[in-house]
């Protein structure tokens, strides 16, 4: 009996360890915190999904109501890069006032009331013109950055997600190299604009670009995501196990 109650403990341990490992490379429960998992299948950046599994190992996809969904993977080869997939699920019209703007602090977590020196953002109106813009301690100012600064392209196509045609925007920024320095984790903001429907989506909801303070932390993980095995059967596998286990030791106890 001895040794049968131990082996229940022990898989329940294992199981609760699994699931706490699992936890670590989870999103926070946080509304304004997620996390960029490594990358399994390098992106094609062409505004469309290259192919249905091109962006399934992002594993946060996070969502600004019904509108908008986005998420990101980050790769280490001559320079350490942030990729991104954000689909505009609304909007399925081309209109010169559409505009898409993605802050980024530079990684010393600061944060602040206004932009400083190291937060940049850019810009793209019209889906076709991307401007570029450096905090000066008390808003934005424009500036030149060389293109190899982003690579992105954004088009009408259909996804996994949605087999309406909508607008899919693409690009990868270099972390390391170049002006923009993003540090290991960094402060974002998004926000996207429809300019068919007068309806502008944000995350974090409520936050201001001219307001670091106000942005979502991007962490990440140096994991990627177990084929066909998901977080939320580590949560089912841990709770069978401690089931298990109380079972166990109620009888165990009894006799």
């Amino acid at each position: 009996m001895k040794k049968k109650f131990c082996t229940i403990i022990t898989i329940a341990f294992m199981a609760l360890l699994l699931l706490s490992v699992g936890a670590i490379n989870c999103v926070s429960a946080q509304a304004d915190e997620r996390i960029s998992w490594s990358e399994v299948v390098p992106p094609t950046v062409d505004g469309a999904w290259t192919s249905d599994d091109e962006w399934t190992d992002g594993g946060d996809v996070t969502t600004i109501g019904e509108d908008v969904s986005f998420t990101s993977t980050w790769f280490y080869g001559d320079a350490v890069v942030t990729e991104w997939l954000v689909e505009f699920l609304s909007d399925t019209t081309d209109d010169a006032a559409d505009y898409v703007e993605f802050c980024m602090d530079g990684g010393d977590l600061v944060g602040g009331t206004a932009p400083q020196a190291d937060d940049f953002k850019f810009v793209i109106t019209g889906h076709t013109d991307l401007v570029w813009y450096q905090g000066d301690g008390s808003g934005w100012t424009e500036v030149s950055l060389d293109e190899t600064e982003i690579e992105w392209a954004n088009a009408l196509s259909t996804s996994p997600t949605d087999s309406t045609e909508h607008w899919i925007l693409e690009f990868v920024i270099p972390k390391n190299v170049g002006t923009v320095q993003l540090g290991v984790t960094w402060y974002l903001r998004l926000a996207v604009y429809d300019a068919d429907t007068q309806s502008l989506a944000v995350w974090p909801e409520g936050s201001d670009a001219d307001v670091p303070d106000t942005w979502g932390l991007e962490n990440y993980t140096s994991e990627t995501i177990p084929e066909g095995f998901s977080f939320g059967v580590m949560v089912l596998l841990s709770s069978v196990a401690v089931v298990v286990a109380a079972v166990g030791l109620r009888k165990r106890l009894r006799d």
